[in-house]
C-alpha cells in the first residue's frame, strides 16, 4: 500500500494550506475586481501594477502548493495504478480464459446440434425418397399387371369376335383352355419397372406374384367362361350373317372401363401406402429427436449481453462492423442496442462471442416441461 498514516496526515496539512491560499487570494481578487469596476475599462497604471502583482503572487503560491503536494499526488497515482492492476487481472487476465473456455464449449454444442439436425434431416429425406421410390415401383407393378391382364382379356375377346363358322369349334376349345390359365413367371418378370435394382427386388416379391397369380387365374377363368356362354348366340349370329354382335361391342367397352378402373385403384392404393409409410418414418425421426434431447444438456434459448464500459461498447461496435455486412449508407440508422442484439443472436447461432473484459453473456435456457402422471379413468 503506497500511503502511510503519516502521509495522510501530511497530505491533509498541505491541503489545508492550499485551501487557505485559495481563500486569501479569492478575497484579494474580489477587492481588486471591485476597484476595476469603479475605474472602468481603462485602468490607471497604479491599479494595473496592483493587478499584475496579484498575478505574480498567485503564480508563486500555485508553484509552492504544487511542490508541496507532488509527493502525495505521485503516491496517489501509484495507488490508483495498483487498483487498476488488480481490476485488470480480475476483469481480463483471469476472466478471459474462463470465457474463452465457455465460448469454445458453446460453439461445440452449437455445431453438434446443427450437425445432429442436418443428419436427422438427411436421414428423413433418405427415408422419404425410399418410400416414394418404392411407391412408384409398386404403382408401376400394379399398372403393368393391370395392362397385362387387360391384354390377355383382349386376346380372348379377339378369339370370340374373330370366330367364324369354320373356326367356331377352335375358338370354343381355346376359350375352354383359357379357364385353366395361370400367370407365368415370364409374363410377371416382363412387367417393366424403372428404378433402383435393389428396390425393384423388394417390390417384385413372391408374395405379390402369388397374389396376382390367384387374381389372374380367377379373372381369366371367369372371363373365358362368360365368353363361352355367349358362343351359342354367336353361332346363331354367324349363321344369320351378322359379322359383329352388339354383345361383343358392349363387352369391349366394359373391358376398357375395367382396365381404366383397375389402373386408378392401383394408383390410389400406392398413394395411400406411401402416405402411411411417410407418417411412420416421420414418427421414427421425431422419437429419435426426443430421445436425443432427453440425453442432451439443457438447450440455450438465447443470450443477454452485459456491457460495463465505453471500451466494452467499442468492442461491440467493432464486432458489428466486422460481421454484420451493413453498408456505410445504412450505418447511421443502427443503434447500439441493435448492435448488441446482433451479437447476442450470433452467440446463439454460432457460439462466437465478443472477448472483452467488460462484455459478458448471460445464457437463457429453454423451459423444460415437467412430466406429470395422468389419472386412469
Amino acid at each position: 500500500m503506497p500511503f502511510t498514516q503519516t502521509d495522510l496526515q501530511s497530505a491533509g496539512s498541505v491541503y489545508d494550506t492550499a485551501v487557505g491560499f485559495q481563500d486569501k487570494y479569492r478575497a484579494k481578487q474580489i477587492a481588486l475586481l471591485a476597484k476595476v469596476a469603479a475605474n472602468g475599462d481603462k485602468l490607471p497604471k497604479e491599479l494595473d501594477d496592483e493587478l499584475m502583482n496579484w498575478q505574480v503572487s498567485a503564480k508563486k503560491a500555485l508553484k509552492h502548493i504544487e511542490e508541496q503536494r507532488k509527493p502525495f499526488t505521485e503516491k496517489a497515482h501509484a495507488f490508483i495504478k495498483a487498483f487498476t492492476s488488480v481490476e485488470n487481472a480480475l476483469g481480463k487476465e483471469l476472466y478471459d480464459p474462463i470465457q474463452q473456455v465457455r465460448d469454445k464449449s458453446a460453439k461445440i454444442h452449437a455445431e453438434e446440434a446443427a450437425a445432429a439436425r442436418a443428419k436427422e434431416q438427411a436421414e428423413l429425406a433418405a427415408k422419404q425418397k425410399r418410400i416414394d421410390d418404392i411407391a412408384q415401383l409398386e404403382t408401376q407393378l400394379r399398372n403393368g399387371y393391370a395392362v397385362y391382364l387387360s391384354t390377355v382379356k383382349q386376346t380372348l375377346l379377339t378369339v370370340y369376335t374373330g370366330a367364324t363358322l369354320d373356326l367356331l369349334e377352335d375358338a370354343i376349345s381355346e376359350l375352354t383352355l383359357a379357364m385353366d390359365w395361370t400367370l407365368s413367371n415370364e409374363a410377371w418378370n416382363s412387367i417393366t419397372l424403372v428404378g433402383d435394382t435393389e428396390l425393384i427386388e423388394e417390390v417384385r416379391t413372391k408374395e405379390k406374384f402369388d397374389a396376382c397369380d390367384s387374381h389372374f387365374a380367377l379373372e381369366v377363368s371367369k372371363y373365358a367362361e362368360y365368353l363361352l356362354s355367349l358362343m351359342p348366340a354367336r353361332k346363331e349370329e354367324l349363321e344369320a350373317g351378322v359379322a359383329q354382335s352388339e354383345a361383343a361391342a358392349e363387352l369391349a367397352r366394359k373391358q376398357e372401363q375395367e382396365a381404366a378402373d383397375n389402373k386408378l385403384a392401383a394408383q390410389k392404393k400406392a398413394d395411400a401406402d406411401a402416405a402411411k409409410a411417410k407418417q411412420a418414418a416421420t414418427v421414427t425421426v421425431m422419437v429419435a429427436q426426443a430421445n436425443r434431447q432427453v440425453e442432451a444438456p439443457r438447450a440455450i434459448e438465447s443470450y443477454s449481453m452485459i456491457v460495463g464500459s465505453i471500451d466494452g461498447w467499442r468492442a461491440v461496435v467493432d464486432y458489428y462492423l466486422t460481421n454484420s455486412g451493413t453498408v456505410a449508407e445504412d450505418l447511421g440508422k443502427v443503434k447500439l442496442d441493435q448492435m448488441a442484439a446482433f451479437a447476442e443472436k450470433q452467440a446463439k447461432a454460432t457460439g462466437e462471442m465478443i472477448t472483452h473484459s467488460d462484455v459478458s453473456y448471460e445464457p437463457k435456457y429453454k423451459a423444460v416441461a415437467r412430466a406429470t402422471k395422468k389419472k386412469v379413468a
